[in-house]
């Protein structure tokens, strides 16, 4: 008997020993805040946002003076089929909206495709330096 005393206490010594403490590891925080400052003039934004009906892709670039060159990807499977769209943005102009429809249109009238999945972004950021950044989002549908 004890024996058994002398391991229950031992192992109560061995977890009150060694307090743990929890660490809160830094979070990725974007170099870019909403609502001025500084800092929101020294970068390009990129902010995409579905639209309400979920049948395009808002696309917003901020600053894009800033870069060199600023260029765009999205790709998805939908219809049972790959699909995408690419394009460019000006960077002279100023802040932009792109506005990416998931299927076709014509005149008047537009077909949407079904079954969308594994939609990604993928923007191409060239700054006056020459370095590149490419930034990738995945999107749910």
């Amino acid at each position: 008997m004890s024996v058994k005393l002398i391991i229950f206490f031992s192992l109560s010594l061995f977890l009150f020993a060694f307090p743990v403490e929890a660490k809160l590891l830094p979070r990725f925080t974007a170099p870019v805040r909403r609502g001025g400052g500084a800092s929101t003039r020294a970068f390009v934004v990129v902010s995409p946002k579905l639209r309400a009906d979920r049948k395009a892709l808002n696309v917003y670039f901020g600053n894009p003076s800033k870069a060199k060159s600023i260029s765009y990807i999205l790709t998805y499977r939908g219809n049972d089929s790959d699909q995408g769209a690419m394009g460019t943005v000006d960077t002279a102009s100023g802040n932009t909206t792109r506005e990416l429809l998931f299927g076709t249109c014509s005149t008047s009238v537009c077909t949407y495709h079904q079954g969308i999945s594994n939609m990604r972004l993928e923007v191409t950021i060239e700054l006056s330096s020459g370095k590149k950044i490419v930034k990738r989002y995945r999107i749910k549908v």
